[in-house]
């Protein structure tokens, strides 16, 4: 397994702190890829199996999601390395907080991911003293909570803005009134974007979480879906319901593809599975769900790929809405505006020039951080100038 320092290149990162608290035993890492654009953005994941090469990838992940949003923010991302369930983990987010305080918020605002949320984000606020210091806060400290389903919103939109471009330029062949779509995951993203895809009309046949599989080949009732999951962790804890083995959502005929959970789960293994089962779009919930291997397997094959940094911008733009102190609604209309205008503009140049979506979408987001970082060097350029004539003057 490689390290950090095998991944750095000319886009970061900047910082890599790891941090370890003998009075709680708290293990933590900080990573701070770019911020060339603004302040590093990204949330804290909190994992058993977090690693710091994980929190570089997201990191940089988050660097280009930011870029393609058009966001002051550059990308960081933050780990506690725990299961949030076994520890104290108001103590932990309190040491984490505590450890980085030195970077938050001029170098780095947090924000919620795997195994946090809005209370955890409360907590680090005032463990850091300053509520700028994360975003997805709860509503009562000026936040706008991604528990209100800012990703998943989003998620929903590049599916449905994929779908329209995609047939407008005859790019797939697909039934639009009996699109079947099926979702790895059930959490915070997936059980957002079920719900938003099924108030616009769209057949949601599939939902995958860590314990099972539910499918119904003429689509979930999510609304009812939704209510039986309250009080419940997971989708085996249902009663009425039958659970198939959660593999099984890579082998559910479907037209979309919904990886919404972990990343590196289109595979070789699975890859070919998804293409078996007639799946012609895959939107990318989740952050790093596809290898490359497996990315270019797909496009190489006509299944079209809406990458993580575009499809899953909801949370991040949401995010930037709270910091301007906006409203909820001001968060959802942008969300729609930008990720919808960027989901057509690479689609479009990526069926005209037939080019590999993810491939034209990150060149972009590259384009737009190295001109940040070359008005950096000459804004520190003049600095130095002024700094210089300041002292021959002096002398």
């Amino acid at each position: 397994m490689g390290s950090v320092w095998e991944e750095t290149d000319e886009w970061g990162p900047e910082k890599v702190l790891q941090v370890y608290d003998p009075d709680t035993s708290m293990k933590g890492v900080l990573v701070i890829d770019n911020t060339s654009t603004g302040p590093g953005k990204g949330g804290i994941r909190f994992a058993e199996g977090a690693t710091p090469l994980e929190v570089f990838k997201l990191a940089r992940t988050m660097t280009w999601k930011c870029a393609a949003a058009g966001l002051p923010f550059g990308g960081a991302k933050g780990g506690i390395i725990a299961d949030p369930n076994k520890v104290d983990r108001v103590a932990w987010v309190k040491s984490f907080a505590k450890m980085i305080k030195p970077y938050c918020p001029g170098q780095y605002i947090a924000a919620t991911d795997i195994g946090t949320t809005e209370l955890d984000m409360a907590i680090f606020a005032h463990e850091i003293g300053d509520m700028r210091a994360c975003t997805g806060k709860p509503s009562e400290l000026g936040g706008i909570p991604h528990e209100l389903g800012t990703t998943g919103y989003g998620v929903t939109t590049a599916l449905e803005t994929a779908l329209e471009v995609l047939l407008e330029l005859n790019a797939i062949r697909i039934i639009r009134d009996n699109i079947k779509v099926s979702i790895q995951g059930f959490g915070n993203v997936g059980s957002f974007t079920a719900k938003f895809l099924d108030s616009s009309g769209i057949k949601v046949v599939a939902i995958s979480d860590i314990s099972g599989l539910v499918y119904n080949k003429d689509g979930l009732n999510i609304p009812r879906l939704m209510m039986d999951m309250k009080g419940k962790s997971m989708l085996s804890d249902l009663d009425g319901y039958t659970i198939l083995n959660k593999n099984q959502i890579f082998e559910i005929d479907s037209d979309i593809f919904v990886p919404a959970a972990m990343g590196n789960v289109i595979v070789d293994e699975t890859v070919t599975k998804i293409l078996d089962h007639g799946v012609k779009i895959v939107v990318e919930a989740a952050n790093l769900p596809t290898t490359k291997k497996a990315d270019e397997y797909l496009n190489s094959n006509g299944v079209w790929v809406i990458p993580d940094f575009l499809a899953n911008a909801g949370g991040v733009i949401g995010s930037f809405v709270e910091s301007q102190g906006r409203t909820e609604k001001e968060a959802f209309d942008l969300i729609k505006y930008k990720i919808s205008k960027n989901i057509k503009n690479i689609l479009t140049q990526a069926i005209i020039n037939g080019e590999n979506p993810r491939v034209l979408a990150l060149e972009l987001s590259k384009q737009l951080v190295y001109r940040a970082m070359l008005l950096r060097k000459g804004a520190i350029s003049v600095a130095r100038e002024a700094y210089s004539r300041k002292d021959a003057i002096s002398v």
